[in-house]
């Protein structure tokens, strides 16, 4: 199957870029699952999975830029809305939940704005020091479906 999509159209969409969109609808499909449909600068409607950006207050008639995170092979555009507080390659401090049970694996959980829990993976020479944090300081990495990706700030290496 061939979605129309990045090539349609006068801009053509490319991975890594951001665009603005319009919400359009929010609707549930046939899997049960709500959706927005968004349309882009072309007219396009495209779908985004709404449960993984509950916290971040869309709704229809709201313009919102997203990045296009993916094509794949067939020409499916994969979006990700632009976060409503965090920005990719800034650093931002969290609240630490629980420190890393050093026998097992080194993970730290953190809380974001909105109160979900992140896991963290702690460097092998931080393990002393997080034990007694109450906040540190992590890198946004990446955002996915809404989700922070975080890495411990250098400053704490």
């Amino acid at each position: 199957m061939q979605y129309p999509g990045y090539e349609t159209g006068n801009i053509r969409l490319l991975e890594g870029k951001w665009f603005p969109f319009k919400i359009h609808n929010l609707v549930q499909l046939q899997d049960d699952e709500w959706y927005y449909i968004l349309r882009d600068i072309n007219g396009l409607k495209h779908f985004l999975p709404a449960e993984y950006y509950d916290s971040y207050g869309l709704k229809p008639g709201d313009e919102i830029n997203c990045k296009i995170d993916r094509i794949n092979c067939t020409g499916r555009i994969y979006l990700e809305p632009e976060h409503p507080f965090y920005k990719e390659g800034k650093i931002y401090n969290f609240d630490v939940i629980s420190s890393p049970d050093f026998d097992q694996e080194k993970i730290l959980l953190v809380r974001e704005i909105s109160g979900k829990t992140i896991e963290v993976g702690v460097p092998d020479n931080l393990n002393i020091y997080l034990n007694t944090k109450k906040m540190v300081q992590c890198l946004v990495k990446a955002i996915k479906k809404g989700k922070p990706l975080l890495e411990i700030s250098d400053d704490y290496l």
